[in-house]
């Protein structure tokens, strides 16, 4: 699947076809504020609805009496102990998030709004990149946004209560010790999982108003800042309604000069019939 990414033409946007660079962003950057605002997990909170849960389950009858007692004693006991690094916890993941680089890209290059917001009223261009999270950094990874109108639950205890109640039918039948020794190394699986989805979660969460934009994102865990791509993931530059012939030209002789003649090019046009853009391919 190609993804775009709306450009005015400026010195920078040109400099990624001249250099084939990108610039992954860190989140402070975005224009949203409501972005990276998914509350993360609290463990007394979640465990606290998963045991006001299991005590609906129990009382339909859907978890016998041994397994709800089993897990009612681990939800207390994580209720009672609290969370004393909580603070510390969420502290280090908003720190570590500063360092992440992001990199939007849409599903689709005939977006009248996009085009407006970030090519400059239609006289930018449009590039078409494919698999460029694979053609970065190796660390890079590709999410689809979520978009929403409240944030994720994250202390949602559905997760917490099948993971235990799965645990325990299939091993319930271990020595103690055993049995402890397998819960906790599972256990240890299920807070990464869950690390992983809160932190996905945050990265991808956005107001459903943006919808529109069809958009996903490239994520660097380790680094923000510039990130070399190979020349042949550029596949294609869709021009917008009012880019100039001087400006079509410039980008057209630049991809000639820098190992990409293999771009297709695209103009887009205006409908005869409806609010739409029509993208009719070019020679160059």
């Amino acid at each position: 699947m190609l993804g775009y990414k709306y450009r005015a033409i400026n010195q920078y946007s040109l400099e990624t076809l001249q250099n084939n660079t990108v610039y992954f962003s860190p989140y402070t950057d975005f224009n949203d504020p409501f972005e990276f605002s998914t509350p993360f997990p609290n463990l007394p909170i979640m465990y606290s609805r998963a045991s006001t849960e299991l005590d609906i389950l129990h009382k339909k009858g859907i978890l016998k009496t041994p397994i709800y007692l089993h897990l009612k004693n681990i939800c207390e006991d994580i209720i009672k102990d609290g969370d004393p690094k909580l603070d510390s916890i969420h502290y280090k993941i908003r720190e570590k998030l500063k360092t992440v680089g992001i990199y939007s890209l849409s599903s689709v290059n005939d977006e009248i709004l996009m085009w407006s917001h970030y090519a400059d009223n239609h006289k930018g261009f449009c590039i078409g990149f494919d698999t460029l999270h694979k053609n970065t950094t190796p660390q890079t990874k590709s999410f689809p946004v979520n978009y929403r109108n409240t944030f994720s639950d994250l202390n949602d205890p559905d997760i917490v209560i099948k993971f235990y109640t799965d645990i325990f039918s299939k091993y319930r039948h271990l020595p103690p010790r055993a049995w402890q020794a397998k819960s906790d190394k599972l256990a240890t699986i299920l807070k990464k999982e869950d690390d992983l989805r809160g932190g996905i979660s945050v990265l991808t969460d956005k107001y459903h108003k943006w919808s529109y934009e069809q958009e996903f994102r490239l994520v660097d865990e380790k680094t923000y800042g510039v990130k070399k791509f190979k020349p042949k993931c550029l596949k294609s530059i869709t021009f917008g309604l009012r880019t100039s012939e001087e400006d079509k030209l410039k980008i057209i002789e630049i991809c000639k000069r820098t190992d990409k003649k293999h771009v297709i090019f695209f103009q887009a046009e205006k409908s005869r019939h409806s609010f739409e853009l029509e993208i009719v391919e070019i020679k160059a």
